[in-house]
């Protein structure tokens, strides 16, 4: 028991956990701030009762195009949305490295599963 906790929490990968989770909320925050910085725009008031009809400085005004609820909304799913697809990425690309498939490593085909016709052995002559 005392060597799979050993082995199930090494340094390695709870620091391979925590960079993983860490990169993939802050992608899910950037793209949920994104939906909201999209979605608003910035208008200086007009004159009004408000500003004493210009005699008061003007103020800068916050528009959204969407209700303010159906923003937050598509800004959460959005962000969890990329959250996940950088954590099944991560997965993903752990998982090629491990069985050696990653790009540039090795071949597509494993070497002990090399066929006569396989472009990496050399083909007898008959």
């Amino acid at each position: 028991m005392h060597e799979f906790v050993r082995s199930a929490f090494s340094f390695r990968k709870l620091r391979g956990l925590c960079v993983n989770t860490a990169f993939s909320n802050f992608v899910g925050y950037i793209a949920g701030s994104l939906v909201t910085l999209l979605t608003t725009y910035h208008v200086v008031e007009r004159r009004a009762l408000k500003n004493l009809f210009g005699i008061l400085p003007r103020h800068t005004v916050v528009v959204h195009r969407l209700p303010q609820w159906l923003e937050w909304a598509v800004s959460i799913l959005l962000g969890y949305l990329v959250m996940e697809f950088v954590r099944y990425t991560f997965a993903s690309l752990r998982q090629l490295r491990r069985t050696g498939y990653a790009a540039g490593t090795r071949d597509l085909v494993p070497a002990g599963r090399r066929g006569a016709g396989d472009a990496n052995t050399p083909s007898e002559a008959i």
